[in-house]
């Protein structure tokens, strides 16, 4: 996924990519209206790079046109359904494809512990109650997830997924009922790919997003 530091600042791309690291980390609300000039001026760039990154974002459908700009994408019950279908089938297969890497010697020991330490992280946000770390500590584990898997493609995938789903990540995060139930599942993913047992780490995967999917609570 590009980041901001890989073109000059204040390129359309540097901008596109800060925004849409913006929407990952659920930095924005569903409905919330973004235009160029706060945009432009937020970001300490000109207008033009601002409305071609928008434009991207337009054919991301993480935004849609509204007056005066654009609103961040909400997600309708039946886009969520779609979603969260997609994402199960695409998580379990990075679970499985990154067992299958850890039972080929090919994962470093410092990986498995940064998984341990992921999920760590967002156990402690989720006791903190707050959503918003909790939601940023989430994505970061399933992000180690997918790179673990070792498929730029299926990790290209998810980035674009995970993106569509983030602006509401972190009011489903505020929901003590799942919260508290998504580090266990969180734990039966990683020990899946620590024995590195596909089957195991894919049913583990498949099962905590198809959890994530019922639990979906969409924007107000």
């Amino acid at each position: 996924m590009a980041t901001p530091s890989d073109s000059p600042p204040g390129s359309a791309h540097a901008v596109y990519a800060t925004l849409r690291h913006r929407f990952s980390n659920g930095e924005y609300a569903p409905g919330q209206r973004l235009t160029e000039a706060a945009l432009a001026a937020d970001l300490g760039v000109s207008r033009t790079p601002v409305r071609e990154a928008i434009g991207r974002l337009l054919t991301d459908g993480l935004v849609v046109p509204a007056a005066r700009g654009v609103a961040v994408a909400a997600l309708t019950p039946a886009e969520a359904e779609h979603l969260f279908t997609l994402r199960a089938d695409l998580e379990a297969l990075a679970a499985e494809l990154a067992a299958s890497r850890q039972a080929l010697g090919m994962l470093a020991p410092a990986e498995i512990t940064a998984l341990d330490l992921a999920v760590d992280r967002v156990e402690e946000a989720v006791n903190a109650h707050d959503p918003r770390a909790s939601a940023q500590a989430n994505l970061a584990l399933h992000r180690a997830i997918g790179a673990a898997a070792g498929n730029p493609f299926l990790e290209d995938a998810l980035h674009r997924v995970w993106d569509r789903i983030a602006v509401t990540t972190v009011a489903n995060l505020d929901d003590p009922h799942w919260a508290g139930a998504i580090t266990e599942q969180h734990r039966a993913i990683v020990a899946g790919i620590r024995a590195g047992d596909p089957e195991v780490a894919r049913k583990a995967a498949k099962t905590h997003i198809e959890a994530a999917g019922r639990a979906y609570r969409p924007a107000p």
